[in-house]
Parts: structure tokens; C-alpha cells; sequence
């Protein structure tokens, strides 16, 4: 464990994520809203994680590489990858809404009855929701990042995405923390969710796949601060 978490830096995926998101929080409203939107009929809810976890994973990348996009390029992007990712998508809406609806059944029924029993299954199951979520997003990064060709069905992605956290353990259960503080947070203020929660959550996949298996946060910070623009790196 300690050498995991010394090899990887959750403070400095934080920070590239706080970067990110101030440099592109147009952006991140802008997708947030058509996730929100997208998600509406339920069914293209994974398809719509997978659309913006590529979007910002091509935002990210542009900002690597010394490019930017515009936030329309990226809005067209995201409604394109929902439409060509509805089939791929339903395995990933399948585990996200399932496991919301099962948590949300166990809470009314133990408000209703009042029942310690169905309250604390309704306690775990926010941490399955935030574990779902967390594996989710990173199938989605797994698809994203593979040729258009030669991408994995949604099923396969979410078994090779619960191998690829489980890789690196400690630093999956910091971003698992990450996300429900973030989640916390724009749950808090309401509007959050549907304006800034969504693209914020796709956001910190990003940069945590770049700190395990791409060029790291503290590139990513550089290239927010533009550090990296004519390199050539």
C-alpha cells in the first residue's frame, strides 16, 4: 500500500483536478447540462457516462498536446458519442440506475416503516452507488481511450475496469473518497448536481487514469499553466 500511494499522487490528481476544472468549467457546466439532459429517458444514462468521460478525456488530451477546443466542438462531440454508444452504454446504465433504484427502494421503505434494517441497507447502498459510480467512469475511460474499432463491449469494460482499480487499490478507495465528497458537495447546494457534479466526477476519472496509466497529474497541472505549449514533449 505504501508503495502504491508513493508511486501515485492523490494530492497532486486534487490539484490537476482543480486546475482542470477552473480552466474548463465552461466546459464542465456545458457537458454537465447535456448529461443531465441526456440522462433524462434513463436508458442512455451510460451511454451518456461514456460520451462525457471521452469528451473530457479529448479536453484533457487537446491541453496535453497544446491544442484547445471549443466548448460547441465539445458539446457536438458529447451528442455524437451518446447516439454511437447507446448499445455499449446499457450494461453501464444497467449497474449505475440499478443500484441507485435498489438504494433509493431501501430508504423509503425504512422511512415508511421505520426499520433500522432497511435505513442501514439504504446506508450501504450509497457506498455501493459511489463504487458503482467509480467503476462506471473508469469503463468508460477504458472504452474512450480504445480504438474506435477495437473498443470492449460495456460488459467486458466494466469487468476490466473493476481490474484496473483493483490494481491499485489505495489510491482507487482515495478516488472512490474524492468523488462522494464532490458528490457531498454539489448535493449540498442542489443545483450542483444538474450544473457541475456530472462533469466534475468525468473530470476527476480523467486525470486519475492519467496519474495511473498516462502522463500523470503533475503533467497535467504544467499544461494548465502553460508550461508544456511548444515542447514539443
Amino acid at each position: 500500500m505504501a508503495d502504491e500511494l508513493d508511486s501515485l499522487h492523490p494530492v497532486a490528481t486534487l490539484a490537476a483536478v482543480g486546475r482542470a476544472a477552473y480552466d474548463e468549467l465552461v466546459t464542465v457546466v456545458v457537458l454537465s447540462l447535456l448529461f443531465s439532459l441526456a440522462a433524462v429517458p434513463v436508458v442512455p444514462v451510460g451511454a451518456a457516462i461514456i460520451a462525457l468521460v471521452g469528451t473530457l478525456t479529448g479536453a484533457v488530451g487537446d491541453e496535453l498536446d497544446g491544442r484547445k477546443g471549443s466548448e460547441r466542438q465539445r458539446g457536438a462531440a458529447f451528442l455524437r458519442e451518446v447516439r454511437r454508444q447507446l448499445r455499449r452504454g446499457l450494461p453501464l446504465t444497467g449497474v449505475t440506475v440499478g443500484t441507485v433504484a435498489v438504494t433509493a427502494v431501501y430508504y423509503l421503505l425504512g422511512v415508511g416503516t421505520r426499520s433500522g434494517t432497511f435505513l442501514l441497507g439504504a446506508t450501504i447502498g450509497l457506498y455501493a452507488v459511489v463504487l458503482a459510480t467509480v467503476v462506471a467512469l473508469r469503463a468508460s475511460s477504458l472504452i474512450a481511450r480504445a480504438p474506435p474499432d477495437r473498443q470492449p463491449s460495456g460488459g467486458r469494460a466494466l469487468r476490466d475496469a473493476a481490474y484496473h482499480l483493483l490494481d491499485t487499490p489505495s489510491f482507487s478507495v482515495l478516488v472512490a473518497v474524492f468523488a462522494a465528497i464532490v458528490s457531498g458537495l454539489c448535493l449540498a447546494t442542489g443545483v450542483g448536481v444538474v450544473l457541475l457534479l456530472p462533469g466534475l466526477l468525468g473530470l476527476l476519472e480523467v486525470v486519475a487514469f492519467e496519474e495511473v496509466s498516462g502522463a500523470g497529474a503533475d503533467r497535467v497541472v504544467a499544461a494548465y499553466r502553460g508550461e508544456l505549449r511548444g515542447d514539443g514533449r
